[in-house]
């Protein structure tokens, strides 16, 4: 499970901000349902959710460790790749300088931190650290592009990395456990939600029920779920067919007899709809996964109904879920929901065009619950400066 991600230098995010899964000390509301204790001196938070106006920098903190993880499973092929470097461009000096990525994280047991910084053509820094007693032991590390510490009998391999090529992925490929450990947390365990789900995981069954129930008990009257296999035709004249998603529901007479059953592809349901099935999907194959798994979900959400919607984070912050969920929202409401204060983190960007990420929980004063009004009040920032007379002023000249 996810205990804290680091970025630096990337998009909006001129300076460090970090997103911690760790519960904020003293903090006992909800503790059973919201927490995962891991070990006597760390626990973990099952959720987290970003508030903050349109372009504060919500959607970039997950962005940030989308981008890792892209770098970890899918490294460049030839020494003249380019990095997909994003870094701040609203100063002298940012577009020249690293971009940083840190990440601390839990898997079977033991914990692990890795970080690396990169330009636009080379990895700069990188490091792979395992806990051990109050400190982490450095399992490998380069520093300005040059190997510092190397696994045993490994020095081979990492002469041969190139610039612009993590050493985590040579390593792994290599049979290096450690990295093999981490690689497979980023490639199995940290699940992106997009648009377009896959549906593999309905080749199992027991999906297929849950499904139905699923969508059932967040008020859709979908029957069932199922997925077929699509010819895809391209200009070229080749094909190939991809699995498709398909609602499923129930026809009547005018009796209200069922006669019988008709699908829908996904992509011709609401906006609201797609959004539960994705979510669904992959709360549910998160449940019967090997390992817990992190899914992060950036403002895809939006069209679901508040009602539904307060009932989602309820399970998210539930003993039955085995899992972490973080997501980006403009729902201020959700803040009144099931919600801890160690949970709720305020994106907000400053007139130098930079953005800042802090936790609820880093305000003096702040009570238990009930932070909803005084966030709209404008107390913890956060909040779009909206004129109504500006915005009428742009399309009417006369005002």
């Amino acid at each position: 499970m996810l205990i804290d991600f680091t970025l630096g230098n990337f998009r909006s995010f001129k300076d460090s901000a970090t997103l911690s899964m760790e519960t904020g000390g003293g903090v006992q509301q909800w503790a059973h349902e919201n927490t995962v204790p891991i070990k006597p001196e760390l626990s973990l938070l099952k959720s987290a959710a970003i508030f903050g106006a349109n372009g504060a920098g919500k959607s970039t903190v997950l962005a940030g460790l989308e981008r890792m993880r892209q770098m970890v499973v899918g490294p460049t092929e030839q020494i003249t790749d380019n990095l997909p470097y994003e870094p701040f461009r609203f100063d002298r000096g940012s577009a020249s300088k690293r971009t940083t990525f840190m990440v601390n994280f839990t898997r079977d047991d033991q914990q692990y931190r890795y970080a690396f910084s990169y330009t636009a053509t080379q990895i700069v820094n990188e490091m792979l650290s395992v806990a051990a007693g109050d400190d982490y032991k450095v399992l490998f590390a380069r520093e300005k592009g040059t190997m510092t510490v190397v696994p045993e009998g490994l020095l081979p391999v990492t002469q041969r990395v190139r610039p612009n090529a993590l050493m985590l992925y040579a390593l792994q490929d290599w049979n290096y456990r450690p990295a093999i450990t981490v690689f497979e947390w980023f490639n199995d365990d940290l699940i992106i939600l997009n648009e377009h789900p896959s549906g593999h995981a309905l080749d199992n069954e027991w999906v297929h029920s849950q499904m139905a129930q699923f969508l059932r008990a967040v008020g859709s009257e979908v029957a069932g779920i199922t997925q077929r296999k699509v010819a895809i035709q391209f200009l070229d004249g080749s094909a190939v067919t991809r699995p498709d998603l398909y609602l499923v529901y129930e026809k009547y007479d005018e009796e209200g007899a069922v006669i019988g059953r008709e699908e829908l592809p996904l992509t011709s349901a609401s906006m609201g709809m797609q959004q539960l099935v994705v979510l669904g999907l992959a709360l549910i194959t998160a449940q019967h996964a090997e390992h817990p798994q992190t899914i992060l979900t950036d403002n895809r959400l939006g069209a679901i109904h508040p009602t539904a919607l307060a009932a989602l984070l309820a399970l998210f912050n539930s003993v039955a879920n085995t899992s972490q969920v973080i997501l980006t929202t403009n729902q201020p409401a959700l803040m009144s929901q099931h919600l801890r204060v160690d949970q709720i983190y305020l994106a907000e960007k400053d007139y130098r065009g930079e953005s800042q990420l802090v936790s609820l929980f880093d305000f003096v004063d702040v009570p238990a619950e009930g932070w909803l009004k005084d966030y709209l009040s404008g107390r913890f920032g956060a909040m779009p400066v909206v004129d109504p007379s500006d915005l009428l002023a742009a399309f009417d000249p006369n005002l």
